[in-house]
């Protein structure tokens, strides 16, 4: 029974015509179109963490400040919950890291800098600050500010000199966050919206099919066909169609993968994206496991195509 099934399944296929292959063009684009997408969302949450895992406060400390000032805001910001860490840089390892980045960037600044006084090689300090996430980013903001403004109430200072205040890239933090939210919302929504598409089309195409071959299926009755006998095809050729689609968007995504990692890594567009995304932690996928994701996607197309086949045929099969 199950080698009749397949078999008609095949004669099924072949007869579709071009039904068939709009079918699998629509699951292959649907597929290549929600991997490009559920690659981005993975891509942003891994950003997030990784501007998460860095110093996302920065303090300065003008340059003569009162160390016993520092390290009494520096114990009393440890023990807040939002903050992960505290990292302290002086002013010496200030000017030495600022004078290796111009070596680089600055020649002529570079070669200014060297020719400073031993004493003179200062720069401001500062307190590195790590949080557990940005959406405490505000309300840290906002406890530094008020403890500086205490800590330093009673202190001396040159009046010349700018104000201790926390040095905090809001803007750009702030968008990021706003970016990959937005990415992480408007992929979601792509991906439901194909998947929907996908049923509706696959729902459709079954239909139309069915019916066309309503004659034919009323005569399996009459002969006593069972109803899984009848409907097993048109559920095996959904599935079919799903495969075939998700396979297919696997080979376009590897083949430009291939196109533009391996065959030419050097190109302006592979360095660029390299750059991005050599700061993640990625996960390594060996070849094997790369296997197992198109097989994935492969079932999960079979599952898609599959169920909204059998849901067309309930209404004319039953």
């Amino acid at each position: 029974m199950l080698k009749r099934i397949i078999t008609n399944t095949a004669k099924q296929i072949r007869r579709s015509g071009w039904v068939a292959w709009s079918s699998v063009a629509v699951m292959a684009l649907a597929f290549f179109v929600a991997s490009i997408f559920g690659g981005l969302a993975y891509l942003s949450n891994l950003y997030i963490q990784f501007i998460e895992t860095r110093d996302n406060v920065l303090v300065f400390f003008t340059v003569g400040t009162d160390p016993k000032v520092i390290e009494g805001l520096r114990t009393k910001w440890e023990a807040l919950p939002q903050i992960r860490s505290i990292g302290f840089t002086s002013e010496e390892e200030a000017y030495n890291e600022y004078l290796a980045e111009t070596e680089a960037t600055s020649p002529v600044e570079h070669k200014l800098l060297s020719d400073y006084a031993e004493g003179a090689r200062k720069l401001d300090s500062s307190l590195d600050i790590q949080l557990y996430s940005l959406d405490d980013l505000n309300k840290v903001r906002q406890i530094l500010t008020d403890d500086i403004d205490t800590a330093l109430a009673n202190v001396d200072f040159d009046p010349t000199d700018p104000p201790i205040k926390p040095a905090i890239d809001d803007q750009t933090l702030e968008e990021l966050r706003q970016v990959f939210s937005a990415l992480r919302v408007g992929g979601a929504i792509v991906l439901a919206l194909l998947f929907v598409i996908i049923f509706f089309f696959t729902l459709m195409t079954v239909e139309f099919r069915t019916y066309n071959r309503m004659e034919e299926i009323g005569v399996m009755q009459l002969v006593g066909g069972s109803l899984f006998y009848i409907r097993a095809p048109y559920i095996l050729e959904g599935g079919f169609y799903g495969i075939l689609g998700a396979l297919i968007s696997s080979l376009i995504i590897g083949a430009v993968g291939i196109g533009i990692f391996v065959l030419n890594p050097t190109s302006a567009l592979a360095v660029f994206i390299h750059e991005r995304i050599s700061i993640l932690p990625l996960p390594h996928i060996v070849w094997w496991g790369w296997i197992l994701l198109v097989i994935s996607q492969m079932l999960l197309g079979f599952l898609l195509g599959g169920i909204s086949s059998f849901l067309a045929i309930r209404r004319y099969i039953k």
